[in-house]
């Protein structure tokens, strides 16, 4: 929001507010950001005494932090003699290792542990770390479980009088063995920071200094953040909080939208200011988005409006006959949007689950169109990262006709020749780095042509890979190269698509003109001309909540009663479509392929609006029975006799037809799992042996421990 624009009313009050504590509730599009700056500014300008040294500003990315400083610096003027690089701008994991830095030596050598390293060193060492103790064995959805238990003790650590001895035993086994190998974890970060606060009078000194605290995003703090937010408070520092539970889209990751919900209550004297003003959304999209959010209930009551009134907005809603036809329509629809004069990187896909990238990314391929994606499941798929496992496995079994397969369009015969002696020498002796090798031998076959077609996306791929071994090196360096060699390949091809889901493996060209194709995750902050929402099904969006185990199954006590609290449901996936919905300016696509599953509930709350165009038929759509599907594969479980007209009997057959199509939905992906894993790890042939002779329990179980449902 530039300074010509007029700021709101509401805008202003928020602004001008720096005596209360203050509650930002702002729907999207609102400019927020803007009004955070401004509010700083206005602080260090009108509040007697305030340095850059008194505020502290947590952002949810290091990104944010960087723009909210360029910001605050625009605001200020350059006349002005502040120097903000005083402030403390960033994350809250940033805040606590600055503090853990400056005023502890235990902790100045620790290595941080991000999940992916974390998850590494939890099956390496789940024998030591109190996993065992727990009763879980060392799979990769297991290792996860564990480390939810872990963070739900850390949370509910005040109420530790409660836990039973074992629970005690487990949280310090964990704690005692990421110590002893000089790591520390996210959630001990928080956890050591709030624990100095209360015996460190150096701690206690600094944060007596803070006197304005601004929480961006505060809809996703968790609990632990939370209870550093209220020690900050309770040295004397102003809170200011921003954001809309409505927009509470990490709950994986701990985020509590009750924070926000609640801060009025839990907080003295707070000045609530609603933005409710949308400057991005069109009035259509504003209405669509606000008929499908009115179906949750435990929300802060507000009503979003657009900003922008005069701006007619396309929303369509179609169906498709399958998949291959629903992606195939959506490249057309853009080539078309951009021939009407829409930029590519105006337009975006958002998709709910990164596995659709691929097959989107091969649609809009063929039909010529650029897009751009960081999508690690792409990556993952990629030509070269199969060859750089090919590459691993030559250093196991020594192949050379294989390599040379695998190379020869690159690399001729006297470079070819010199990778693999360099190859070969790697496996008879030493014990490098696996990145090292595999840079090395790039570095021979002169991989890194810059003559190169295709040179950055090999540059960016040879940085992927050897960041993934990097981080498999940092917990297994220690081991000989031929059980590094097999752990990783295994790794690669059973896990590694999962843990990097949230990473991003391509830098964006903010210059390139291309369609933006991502997760909804991460499509926070962003915003866009066009999005497409593709595979509006029952199971696919919202995402099925398959049972098994949780961690108040494996805690049990005072976890199990509390469980409601941290449990995922229908609400917390409308947020998240609320949020995809919102990142539309003009136009807006909905898709869906109608076979074995009816449409998604979303879809029908979005047809509450007159503003969608849609086949009201659709919303309709039964797939047919699933006896036929099944018989082939597996026995019937049932064979009643129809009852027309009776209530209990339809009831029966809708549970057991949902419970066949999750059978077989589940199969699917259990199939395209191990069939992947295959390319990589010979030994999850076995797998998909295994998965023939399953009974329906057993396939919907091994689904939900590999996380594919």
């Amino acid at each position: 929001m530039a300074d010509t624009i007029k700021l709101t009313p509401e805008q202003q009050e928020a602004i001008a507010e720096i005596n209360r504590n203050l509650q930002i509730i702002a729907c999207a599009g609102s400019g927020k950001t803007e009004v955070i700056t401004r509010r700083i500014a206005n602080i260090l300008q009108n509040k007697p005494g305030i340095s850059p040294e008194n505020i502290v500003a947590f952002t949810f990315t290091e990104k944010a932090a960087a723009s909210m400083k360029s910001r605050i610096a625009k605001t200020l003027g350059e006349q002005s003699s502040l120097n903000i690089n005083r402030m403390y701008i960033g994350t809250i994991h940033g805040f606590c290792y600055h503090l853990l830095n400056k005023y502890t030596e235990q902790f100045r050598e620790y290595k941080i542990l991000d999940t992916v390293k974390n998850h590494l060193f939890v099956a390496r060492y789940y024998g030591e770390c109190g996993m065992s103790n727990l009763k879980l064995d060392p799979y990769p959805r297991n290792v996860n479980l564990f480390l939810q238990c872990i963070d739900k003790m850390i949370d509910d650590y005040d109420n530790a009088d409660a836990w039973t001895q074992e629970q005690w035993n487990v949280l310090n086994k964990y704690i005692d063995c990421l110590f002893s190998h000089g790591y520390i974890d996210f959630s001990l970060m928080i956890f050591e920071t709030l624990r100095q606060i209360k015996i460190n009078p150096e701690v206690k000194e600094y944060l007596s200094h803070i006197k304005y605290l601004v929480v961006d995003e505060y809809q996703d703090v968790n609990d632990l953040q939370e209870k550093l937010i209220l020690r900050i408070a309770e040295t004397g520092a102003n809170i200011c909080v921003v954001g809309d539970d409505d927009q509470t889209i990490y709950q994986f990751r701990g985020s509590n939208a009750d924070n926000m919900i609640s801060f009025s209550e839990r907080y003295a004297d707070v000045h609530q200011v609603r933005l409710e003003k949308n400057f991005r959304c069109a009035p259509g999209i504003v209405d669509v988005a606000d008929c499908v959010i009115g179906h949750n209930e435990r929300r802060i009551p507000k009503k979003m409006i657009s900003g922008v009134p005069d701006i007619a907005a396309n929303i369509k809603a179609t169906r498709h006959p399958g998949k291959t036809e629903q992606f195939e329509t959506i490249a057309e629809q853009i080539a078309e949007l951009h021939k009407a004069g829409i930029p590519y990187n105006e337009m975006a896909i958002l998709v709910r689950k990164g596995k659709t990238i691929t097959l989107i990314s091969a649609a809009l391929d063929r039909d010529a169109i650029p897009f751009e994606t960081d999508s690690a499941e792409h990556f993952f798929a990629g030509n070269y990262f199969n060859r750089f496992v090919s590459t691993l496995q030559i250093l196991v079994d020594v192949d050379k006709a294989k390599l040379y397969e695998c190379w020869q369009d690159i690399a001729d015969g006297t470079v070819f020749n010199m990778g693999f002696k360099y190859l070969r020498s790697c496996a008879r002796g030493g014990n490098l780095p696996l990145s090292e090798i595999i840079r090395g031998f790039c570095e021979k076959i002169v991989f890194l042509d810059e003559d190169a077609e295709d040179i950055e996306i090999r540059r960016m791929d040879l940085d992927g890979i050897a960041k993934v071994l990097d981080d498999y090196d940092e917990i297994y360096d220690d081991w000989q190269l031929s059980a590094r060699i097999t752990g990783v390949l295994k790794f690669l091809g059973t896990q590694a698509a999962d843990e990097y889901k949230y990473h991003s493996f391509k830098p964006k060209n903010p210059d390139a003109d291309a369609v933006q194709i991502m997760t909804v995750h991460k499509s926070k902050g962003l915003e866009f001309h066009t999005v497409f929402l593709p595979e509006l099904t029952k199971r696919e969006f919202p995402a099925s909540n398959m049972g098994g185990k949780k961690y108040w199954h494996v805690l049990g006590g005072v976890f199990d009663d509390n469980k409601a609290k941290y449990q995922s449901d229908l609400e917390d996936e409308r947020k998240l479509f609320y949020v995809a919905v919102t990142r539309a300016k003009q136009n807006l696509y909905l898709s869906y392929e109608l076979s074995a599953q009816p449409v998604s509930c979303f879809v029908k709350e979005s047809a509450e609006s007159q503003h969608i165009k849609i086949d009201k038929s659709d919303l309709f759509y039964d797939p047919k029975s699933s006896d036929d599907d099944y018989a082939s594969g597996f026995k019937p479980i049932y064979g009643e006799v129809r009852k027309d007209h009776d209530p209990a009997w339809e009831e029966v057959r809708r549970q057991k037809q949902e419970y066949w199509e999750l059978v077989k939905y589940a199969r699917s992906q259990l199939y395209d799992y191990y069939g992947t894993a295959c390319h990589f790890f010979p030994g999850a042939h076995g797998d998909l042996i295994r998965i023939k002779n399953m009974s329906p329990d057993e396939i919907l179980n091994e689904a939900s421990r590999n996380r594919l449902i």
